[in-house]
């Protein structure tokens, strides 16, 4: 019969309380004239390390440290470091097969488990977060976790299950991606997530122009992605070096990268003509394209351009400005 947590505390309580009381009755004072050296004798004694600098003095004392302290202890101790090699065993594999409940605020979950693509693009994800945001996988086919533990795993029968989902902590998630092998899962796993959490960044990946659409369509916020690579070969036949440069801007190795930053809330409107030439001189970044409020991305913007609280500035860069003093880009 297995011995649980709450057993084992019992017998470990009623063995130090009679080997207390008997070392007392023994005439065994020097091993009970205080806590700390009791407890050094019982914990030396049972882990069989015995170093010798306290024993029992009297031949009572031997005998019932012979009979009862060292075979009762010993098992005692193995008993112990079973079972906490257990609680540990058994919590890396909870963790590793994705049955925990993660208890994570403003992280990124990624639903769907591509062997081709997620593998780079938590490489990525970490590369660029740099430790700010946790990651999570979710998956419905991997009984555990393929990745190291750096990355959260959740191992779920159903993408749009509330209760097994919960497990991701979705309400509290600030970003959710979802790529599964099949368009009609992504956009129903993708309605599901914007249901759950509207507030949260929702990026979907489609291979179908006419889901992707229509995901678009029901949740305007959301970030439709196909591939681009149809699209590239055409490119880079009239532009040769296009693939290069579309490469290198969605790189998170190193070189010339594309970031965003928004404009903070205590700032009043501007022209990009205001900060265009400063982005440059004080930080190397060229502005690419601009997102207002209730309005689409525009590319090469009009340097006329109103920019005002909540609207986005993409921009190129060799790393993403952490630091921007907005006053001193505009005054400028």
């Amino acid at each position: 019969m297995a011995i649980n947590a709450y057993i084992l505390l019992l017998l470990t309580s009623g063995y130090v309380l009679l080997s207390w009381v008997g070392l007392i009755i023994t005439n065994e004072a020097h091993l009970t004239d205080n806590i700390a050296n009791f407890l050094y004798y019982l914990v030396t004694t049972s882990s069989t390390v015995g170093y010798g600098d306290l024993s029992p003095a009297t031949s009572s004392g031997r005998l019932f440290s012979a009979l009862f302290i060292i075979p009762c202890g010993v098992g005692l101790f193995a008993l112990s470091v079973g079972r906490i090699a257990v609680f540990f065993t058994d919590f890396w594999r909870t963790n590793r097969r994705g049955k925990q409940n993660l208890n994570i605020e403003n992280h990124i979950i990624v639903i769907g488990i591509n062997s081709a693509r997620t593998p780079h693009l938590l490489e990525m994800l970490k590369r660029e977060e740099k430790g700010r945001r946790e990651v999570v996988v979710v998956s419905c086919e991997y009984e555990e976790s393929p990745f190291d533990s750096s990355t959260h795993f959740v191992r779920v029968n159903s993408f749009t299950d509330a209760l097994e989902m919960e497990r991701t902590n979705l309400a509290k998630a600030s970003a959710v991606i979802v790529d599964t092998d099949l368009d009609d899962v992504t956009l129903t796993v993708s309605l599901f997530v914007a249901e759950q959490n509207s507030d949260a960044h929702l990026v979907a990946h489609f291979e179908d122009p006419i889901k992707r659409n229509l995901l678009h369509k029901y949740c305007p916020n959301s970030e439709c992605i196909s591939s681009l690579s149809t699209e590239l070969v055409a490119k880079s036949v009239m532009d040769k070096g296009s693939s290069f440069i579309h490469s290198e801007l969605v790189s998170a190795h190193e070189g010339q990268t594309q970031y965003s930053i928004e404009v903070p809330s205590d700032l009043e409107s501007f022209t990009l003509e205001s900060i265009y030439s400063s982005f440059k001189k004080q930080y190397e970044a060229i502005i690419i394209a601009v997102q207002q409020k209730d309005q689409g991305c525009k590319v090469n913007p009009s340097l006329e351009t109103q920019l005002a609280s909540g609207d986005v500035v993409y921009y190129i860069a060799d790393e993403r400005i952490m630091d921007l003093d907005w006053q001193k880009t505009i005054n400028n």
